[in-house]
């Protein structure tokens, strides 16, 4: 069973968000211990990142359960 490029694409950007929000969550930690000022876009990818990503990887699964349905 071959896996379609939208699907294949999906799970790679699914991860991507979910690395890029995991690094922004230890930045955010990282400037919280030196006492510096939080940046607002930071908390944002650090906040929103990580459900997207959840949710994005829930789709693939879904596809991925009805095309195994299927055959």
């Amino acid at each position: 069973m071959k896996t379609p490029a939208a699907q294949r694409f999906l799970t790679l950007f699914a991860g991507g968000i979910a690395i890029i929000s995991l690094v922004a969550l230890a930045v955010i930690l990282v400037q919280y211990a030196m006492s510096v000022a939080l940046s607002p876009l930071l908390l944002a990818v650090g906040l929103y990142g990580l459900p997207l990503a959840f949710i994005l990887l829930m789709v693939v699964l879904g596809l991925n359960f009805r095309e195994r349905r299927r055959s």
